[in-house]
């Protein structure tokens, strides 16, 4: 009776160890499904941080031209105020767009629109002469564009804050998800062993008990 009683003690030893092999394996799983999803944030928060340096680039240009345009009157700076702000307006639909997930950076996105119409209007003005002179309309101009570029500013700043956070998270993660895959292969190993002790267990208390029935049947 005694071995058994020690081979159910190893064999629900052995379940157990089962147990914790597949609950450890799951929860692995899980960590790096959710791993594969910060990786996918990350890129989609670079994404908008590349859009939003990239109209900053372009509203640069937009205001060297208006600038130039109502200090010279030339009307090669009205052309490049004209294309520039057309590529500054595709660049605010497509932070829209990428930005429609994240109802904060969107707010601020749209509050940028009115002030682009703003300024385009005032310009437009100019150019018709519905504005009597520049000074006004310099004075306005400036406030106007300090305040798209707060705004795209703190558009800015929050993503980068946001891609660190997820960085931070991820970072921590990983080194969950490897715990966890080295814990898998610690528990299989240590089913493999308790494996082995059962069949070696069982394989020499059948030895014992033919070679009891041999001497028996000589005796």
């Amino acid at each position: 009776m005694q071995p058994s009683i020690i081979s159910s003690r190893v064999t629900g030893g052995f379940a157990a160890l089962l147990v914790i092999l597949v609950l450890t394996f799951v929860a692995s799983v899980h960590g790096a499904a959710r791993l594969a999803d910060l990786d996918a944030a990350i890129g989609h928060a670079r994404d908008v941080l590349e859009e939003i340096i990239a109209t900053r680039g372009v509203w640069r240009g937009v205001e060297s031209a208006r600038r130039g345009y109502l200090i010279t009157n030339d009307a090669e700076f009205l052309d490049l105020y004209l294309g520039g702000m057309k590529d500054a307006v595709a660049h605010l639909d497509r932070l829209r767009a990428l930005t429609d997930d994240d109802p904060a950076q969107r707010r601020v996105v749209d509050a940028i629109g009115p002030l682009v119409a703003r300024q385009l209007t005032a310009v437009t003005d100019a150019v018709t002469g519905d504005r009597p002179g520049t000074g006004e309309l310099g004075d306005d101009g400036a406030v106007v564009a300090e305040q798209i570029r707060g705004h795209m500013v703190e558009l800015e700043d929050a993503e980068r804050a946001r891609i660190h956070d997820r960085e931070a998270e991820a970072n921590a993660r990983t080194v969950k998800v490897i715990r966890g895959f080295a814990g898998v292969a610690l528990v299989a190993l240590l089913l493999l062993g308790a494996a082995y002790y059962i069949l070696d267990r069982d394989a020499a208390v059948h030895a014992a008990v033919l070679e009891e029935l041999r001497l028996q049947r000589h005796e």
